[in-house]
């Protein structure tokens, strides 16, 4: 392996790395406002003063009717559910575990986001747009194969 293919690969563990904590950071501070219940996720989506589909957002129509019918309706449900995959797919990037999975999973979190927002004056969508750049790069570069449990769960499977 060239050093050029090296240092690539260890620029794209740190950006795995990265995605990690700013997802787990943000789970942390999510579950200390208490947006992973019922309430929580509700509020987020609906409040009248900072929720995501107040200010124009959930601008598709047929995204918005999804989320309404889905997330809204069975809100206690979605919010375990969404408590505990963050948090797997942040500690997945983190330790570079099931990295292919785990970016996955950030890439279609990110682009919920981005479809949810979409609309929304109050929001700048860029940044929804990096991070699903940044996962679906970590998910294409296999970055788990540097610094990360990925190469020593291939080194078992060998």
């Amino acid at each position: 392996m060239t050093s050029e293919t090296q240092r690539l690969r260890a620029i794209f563990a740190l950006l795995r790395i990265l995605l990690g904590v700013i997802i787990l950071t943000t789970w942390a501070s999510n579950l200390y406002k208490g947006l992973y219940t019922a309430q929580g996720i509700t509020d987020l989506l609906t409040h009248p003063d900072w929720g995501a589909f107040t200010h124009g957002g959930g601008a598709l129509p047929g995204y918005r009717f999804f989320i309404e019918n889905t997330v809204l309706r069975w809100p206690g449900p979605f919010a375990l559910f969404q408590l505990v995959a963050e948090f797997l797919i942040g500690l997945g990037l983190l330790l570079g575990a099931f990295t292919t999975l785990a970016g996955l999973g950030a890439s279609f979190f990110f682009l919920n986001l981005l479809l949810t927002y979409l609309g929304n004056t109050e929001e700048w969508l860029w940044t929804y747009v990096l991070l699903l750049a940044v996962a679906l790069a970590v998910t294409a570069a296999r970055a788990g194969l540097t610094f990360g449990l990925d190469a020593r769960l291939q080194k078992r499977r060998r």
